[in-house]
């Protein structure tokens, strides 16, 4: 019973898996063509709301420290994000566009689920690289995950996720990134959540590969 249980379990992560790559690819494809890029950039709180149930109803452990963590990582998430919007002193001076949808405090509450997302698939994707030291493993999710804004920030700007003060992205941003990161890995490791096969790493590659297409291809490397 226990073995068909598994493989069961098995059945809906590659499912899942299939799912995350087939919309990322249909997404990546939507926002590559002009005539289809303002309808998909309608559909974005969507995908993310997809990604977020995906995390939820495929997770096959102790749902009770799943839902700890995804409210610990939403609420510290958004808040950083809602002081960093009205100070300036987190990651620097930006506010957000109307891409990610309806805002509490200027801030789009898709963001805290943005986060949990984040953390939760690296987290994940570290784990399956069978890194057991949590703080080298934390140091290297953090490290990830500045990569991985370096690619996403100016795309983000073109598309009006969000936009900074004189066009410009100021390097605490990417301080910032690291620190908070830092701390939501820490967290991520103190629950002890079980690895779920593949959901991670695919949900994370895939939106890697996302952005660093869209970047490369879109004129949107305000780097250069």
């Amino acid at each position: 019973m226990e073995g068909q249980n598994d493989q069961s379990d098995l059945k809906v992560k590659k499912i899942a898996v299939a799912v995350i790559i087939i919309f990322h690819l249909v997404g990546l494809i939507g926002f590559l063509l002009p005539v289809t890029q303002p309808y998909f950039i309608k559909l974005v709180p969507f995908h993310l709301l997809l990604m977020f149930a995906i995390i939820l109803f495929t997770y096959n452990a102790n749902i009770k420290r799943l839902l700890l963590f995804v409210s610990g990582v939403f609420l510290c998430g958004f808040l950083v994000e809602v002081l960093g919007v009205h100070t300036g002193k987190i990651f620097g001076s930006y506010y957000y566009g109307d891409t990610l949808g309806y805002k509490i405090a200027a801030v789009p509450i898709l963001m805290g689920v943005n986060w949990v997302i984040l953390i939760f698939s690296v987290g994940q994707m570290m784990k399956s690289l069978k890194i057991r030291n949590s703080i080298l493993a934390s140091v290297l999710g953090a490290i990830t995950l500045v990569i991985f804004d370096y690619f996403l920030e100016p795309v983000a700007m073109k598309f009006d996720y969000w936009e900074w003060d004189l066009h410009e992205i100021p390097g605490q941003n990417f301080v910032a990134w690291f620190i908070v990161s830092l701390i939501l890995f820490k967290f991520y490791y103190a629950l002890g959540l079980k690895q779920q096969k593949y959901i991670g790493t695919a949900m994370f590659v895939s939106q890697l590969i996302f952005f660093v297409v869209l970047y490369m291809t879109t004129g949107s490397n305000i780097f250069a």
